[in-house]
């Protein structure tokens, strides 16, 4: 049983994406960063930084979420994943 509560706890974990503007260049650290800002801004969401080294780790009303860049068949996209 305790195999299924550790299976659905990942299920039930949030993740985002937030697209970039310029898709195929790798992103700074401080691009990402600023991309969560705005992010949080357009959200109404209450943001704090952890960690603003990678990996990038930041508060979103009190989640703690972890950031990783992805690639796509666009380019580059940051995926935020609930930690």
């Amino acid at each position: 049983m305790k195999e299924k509560r550790g299976f659905f706890k990942r299920l039930l974990k949030k993740n985002f994406f937030i697209e970039l503007d310029e898709a195929l260049t790798y992103p700074s650290v401080q691009f990402i960063c600023e991309a969560i800002e705005k992010y949080a801004a357009e959200s109404k969401e209450q943001l704090r930084f952890e960690s603003k080294v990678k990996p990038i780790t930041f508060y979103l009303d009190n989640a703690l979420y972890r950031v990783e860049i992805r690639m796509a068949q666009g380019g580059y996209y940051i995926s935020c994943d609930e930690v």
